[in-house]
């Protein structure tokens, strides 16, 4: 009995360890996500990806399972995009989740497109995919234009609802009442269309007066709010629509007793009944203790999505496209059936009941009414099991670098327990304050270890807050002597020419020093410069102690933008820096990457006038025209005018004025407003920009740039 029990014994542990070594062998495939790590697409990703990790990972054409971790990079609502994709850029992704807004898809598309891998987001900008011309671009839920079309169809055919007013708040939200009045007049329906010319109480009047049946209101949240509760006080008693009734600008100004019966849509509601929805809501639950969003269910698509498209022979970019007929938590996904980067077709109209919540009205794909309202169940498919590859808790791994200091505190004034080499994966105890250390079990001690320069798997805000031991007083007898170790660092960078011109090589200036104590032998430096990933480097021979050097990468770019970049010091940690180790990833770049510039100048036109945005005299691009608020400017010979928002003359770039959004032949006077920026397409084909400097009376006074195409 005893050698039997000691049999099992040994055979347990030949199973953990078995299953470690599965563990430590299966390959991985990362995913970046451009949010912070408590948004909604992260954490419908996390979900999704540990979903697939549990289930033995995601099987690859070969055979091989791989295991899914997430990049989590935050944009800080676009103020960090630039650091944000190009840390995900040196992280190996193969493929990226976000970001969020439209203004963010939009303002950083170059961005974007210079990451090289098929980009998700549940932007639903109507022209967030026109604008892409790389083919990386993919939306991960419906977009805008879906939306209006499935309320258009349920105002008119569900409801029998004619007499239908629509009211832009903004200019931002132009496309969306565009795409919905389109959707209307498709069904024989003309709407009245009202737009804030100066206060709210005039729309107010104004709807009263006309009593339609329905108002669908787009634009501002706060605007909204001030809208809808000056007519429900007003006693107007007719149906009201808004497309961003959850929106926190708007929700919790209105009150519950006055949105009861409001219109929205969505690209899911959590209220669904399908088996899909009440499965995604119920482990959402549980895993965060939140109700998930439909920005949450689209990315948890999307991981599904890249999963199906790893399992199939071929790239990612091509597999993802040729996709159909996948389940997912929004319905049924078709990226093969559906327009170039489309997912997903489907949009619920729902219904905000006198509790606040959103309560299905109806359902559709693709403009086609989903009868009852519900989806069919969810037929989910999942790996065969094998060992899971999920480490428990939050865990770090050394990469980078051949080992990584194990200290006694918190800085690198405290001694050295030890090391521990490149690969290695410790479990984490706790973090100091910030989260900049992370307190590992050493040797049976406590050791902290520098979490900026390691990977961590799992979330940091989980584990205890450990606060640092004393800080060493050095004796007072000995005085230290200073490190031995080489310390190869980036001084400084240029650009040549500044900013970098498309199709042109440029060239990088780096002053490279060595600030320790001892010479360093041979090393190398290098970047990959976005938004082409264009990859060069420079060799070094040698660098005394103390001494700097100047060295140049060499490069060509195909795409304008700002980018940011790193460049890497000692590349292939060739030279023993000790503590200098931290700081080879430490110097970042910024530069601008456009077309040559032909004409800048200022213009004043009054009425009548005609301005030639190259002044080669060759024929007008633009006429200012009319008076007062029925002023406007009027493209002339085939020119194309558009509104390009969330940029200045300072940001923008020949890649924005791109005709998927440079459609128009009229930009209104009241759509102009001080700084505006209008992008231009000349009668000549050039791309240029106007800026609004100031409208004094009836004169448009700008600011113009034309580039060379």
């Amino acid at each position: 009995m005893k050698r039997l029990r000691l049999w099992r014994f040994g055979f347990i542990v030949l199973i953990i360890l078995a299953t470690q070594l599965a563990f430590a062998q299966q390959p991985v495939f990362r995913i970046g996500v451009l949010e912070g790590a408590s948004g909604s697409i992260t954490r419908g990703a996390q979900m999704a990806v540990e979903e697939i990790n549990n289930a033995g990972g995601v099987r690859g054409a070969d055979g091989t399972f791989f295991r899914l971790e997430l990049i989590v990079q935050s944009t800080n609502g676009g103020a960090n995009l630039d650091t944000a994709v190009a840390n995900i850029n040196q992280a190996n992704t193969i493929a990226v989740l976000g970001p969020q807004t439209n203004s963010e898809a939009l303002g950083g598309l170059g961005q974007l497109q210079g990451l090289n891998v098929p980009v998700l987001t549940p932007a639903t900008n109507d022209s967030i995919l026109l604008t892409d011309t790389t083919d990386r671009l993919f939306r991960s839920r419906a977009a805008q234009i879906l939306q209006g079309q499935a309320l258009a169809l349920y105002l008119v055919n569900d409801q029998n609802l004619r007499s239908i007013a629509v009211v832009q708040l903004d200019v931002e939200s132009t496309d969306n009442v565009v795409g919905f009045s389109s959707s209307l007049q498709a069904l024989g329906v003309s709407p009245q269309t009202l737009l804030l010319q100066s206060r709210v109480t005039d729309l107010v009047t104004t709807l009263v007066q006309s009593n339609p049946q329905v108002a669908v209101v787009y634009g501002d949240g706060q605007l909204a709010s001030e809208l809808f509760t000056l007519l429900r006080q007003s006693g107007w008693a007719g149906r009201l629509a808004y497309d961003q009734a959850n929106s926190p600008d708007f929700a919790p100004l209105v009150p519950v007793t006055l949105r009861s019966g409001l219109l929205s849509t969505t690209s899911w509601p959590y209220t669904a009944t399908d088996a899909s929805s009440d499965q995604f809501l119920a482990g959402y639950v549980r895993m965060f203790g939140l109700i998930p969003d439909a920005i949450a269910a689209a990315s948890y698509d999307s991981v599904k999505l890249l999963a199906a498209a790893i399992g199939q022979p071929g790239d990612l970019q091509t597999n993802l496209r040729s996709l159909d007929n996948v389940q997912g938590v929004q319905g049924m996904l078709r990226p093969a059936q559906l327009s170039a980067g489309e997912t997903s077709n489907n949009v619920a109209v729902i219904r905000i009941n006198e509790y606040g919540v959103p309560q299905v009205a109806a359902r559709y794909a693709g403009g086609v009414k989903v009868e009852g309202g519900q989806l069919p169940p969810s037929t989910f498919a999942t790996a065969t099991a094998v060992p899971t590859a999920t480490p428990d808790g939050v865990v770090a791994t050394v990469t980078g670098r051949p080992f990584q200091n194990v200290r006694s505190g918190p800085s690198i004034q405290f001694e050295v327990l030890g090391q521990l080499n490149e690969g290695e994966t410790v479990r984490v105890l706790g973090a100091s304050r910030g989260n900049t250390w992370v307190v590992i079990d050493f040797r049976g001690r406590q050791g902290w270890m520098s979490a900026g320069i390691m990977d961590i798997f799992g979330d940091l805000n989980t584990v205890p807050i450990v606060d640092s031991p004393p800080t060493p007083t050095p004796a007072s007898t000995a005085t230290p002597a200073p490190p031995q170790e080489a310390d190869i660092v980036i001084e400084s960078a240029s650009v040549s020419p500044s900013p970098i011109i498309v199709g042109q090589n440029f060239s990088t200036n780096v002053v490279v020093r060595n600030r320790g104590n001892s010479n360093a032998g041979h090393f190398a430096i290098a970047a990959t410069f976005p938004p082409n990933n264009v990859y060069t480097a420079a060799d070094i021979p040698g660098l005394a102690a103390g001494q700097a050097v100047t060295t140049t990468l060499n490069g060509t770019l195909s795409n304008t933008g700002f980018y940011t970049v790193i460049i890497v010091a000692d590349l292939n940690n060739e030279v023993a820096e000790g503590p200098g180790e931290g700081n080879n990833s430490a110097f970042t770049l910024s530069y601008g990457v456009d077309k040559p510039i032909i004409r800048q100048t200022t213009a004043a036109l009054n009425p009548g006038d005609t301005l030639d945005l190259e002044g080669n005299g060759v024929q007008g691009d633009v006429n200012w025209n009319g008076s007062g608020s029925g002023a406007k400017l009027d493209a002339l010979f085939g020119a194309k005018l558009g509104i390009i928002p969330n940029v200045t003359l300072e940001t923008v770039h020949w890649d924005l004025i791109n005709v998927g959004i440079i459609n128009q032949s009229t930009i209104s006077r009241t759509s102009m407003n001080q700084n505006t920026i209008i992008g231009v397409i000349t009668a000549d084909g050039n791309r240029g920009v106007l800026r609004v400097d100031n409208i004094p009376g009836d004169q448009l006074q700008v600011t113009l740039r034309v580039y060379q195409n």
